[in-house]
């Protein structure tokens, strides 16, 4: 191991001690300009990415001053870039769910509420975060998917195909026409972020003990129809109605 004299050592130390410094301010101007620049992709982006690219620089500057101030420069090198590669893979997901995040923010391929398809999942889109998408299957399970899926597999909206329009009949027991017509638009209401336009009710008569009611609901998928007759059911069922749905 070489040996240097106390003044070089001195001059090591100082030099080692301005590139930790600049680092750092650097590392914090470039989150600045990056949260700044990156906003329009949301305020969650921004700052991910600038404290990624903030915390890239600083090793960076830590790296620079061990090597400055190492007496064998090329180990040291050596155990800088061995680290460097380890960070890289273990960030591997992090990076890509950050991308897929700017394609999302980017391209938009679908939003809350939507129906769409991913590889072997579909249901309706419940929410968009950062890091992953929750989506609501047919059956209702809540499916949290890290939004690097998407980078993988090719997305079907099917939301923004062309709807067709379906038409039910439900069946009451007899009540007041006006109770059960407040309760059928309720209901529609509920059911109206799943469908590809306005669900409208088309008639309600009465006929010997029952009554009868035509809906028409613009889907775009009819195998999600057993679905979205649950949910109906379901919702009158909270409100103290039986129906029978054909």
């Amino acid at each position: 191991m070489a040996m240097f004299p106390p003044e070089d050592i001195i001059l090591r130390i100082l030099v080692a001690a301005a590139v930790l410094v600049l680092s750092y301010f650097l590392g914090g101007y470039a989150k600045s300009r990056l949260e700044r620049v990156l906003s329009k992709f949301g305020a969650g982006f921004a700052r991910k990415v600038s404290d990624l690219v903030r915390y890239f620089i600083l090793f960076i500057g830590i790296a620079a001053m061990v090597s400055i101030l190492s007496l064998d420069i090329m180990a040291i090198s050596v155990i800088i870039v061995a680290i460097l590669i380890l960070l890289l893979v273990s960030m591997r997901d992090i990076v890509l769910n950050l991308a897929a995040e700017l394609y999302l923010a980017t391209r938009k391929p679908f939003k809350e509420n939507d129906w769409i398809k991913v590889g072997e999942i579909e249901g309706s889109v419940k929410s968009i975060g950062g890091m992953d998408t929750e989506i609501i299957t047919y059956d209702g399970d809540l499916v949290i998917v890290p939004n690097s899926y998407f980078l993988r597999h090719p997305i079907i909206n099917k939301s923004r195909s062309l709807a067709r329009y379906v038409e039910l009949k439900l069946s009451f027991p007899r009540m007041k026409l006006d109770k059960l017509e407040q309760a059928v638009v309720e209901v529609l209401d509920e059911i109206k972020p799943e469908l590809f336009g306005d669900p409208e009710l088309l008639s309600m008569s009465e006929k010997d003990d029952r009554v009868e009611a035509h809906v028409s609901l613009p889907i775009v998928n009819v195998r999600k129809l057993r679905w979205l007759t649950a949910r109906m059911a379901k919702g009158f069922l909270t409100r103290g109605i039986e129906v029978e749905i054909e």
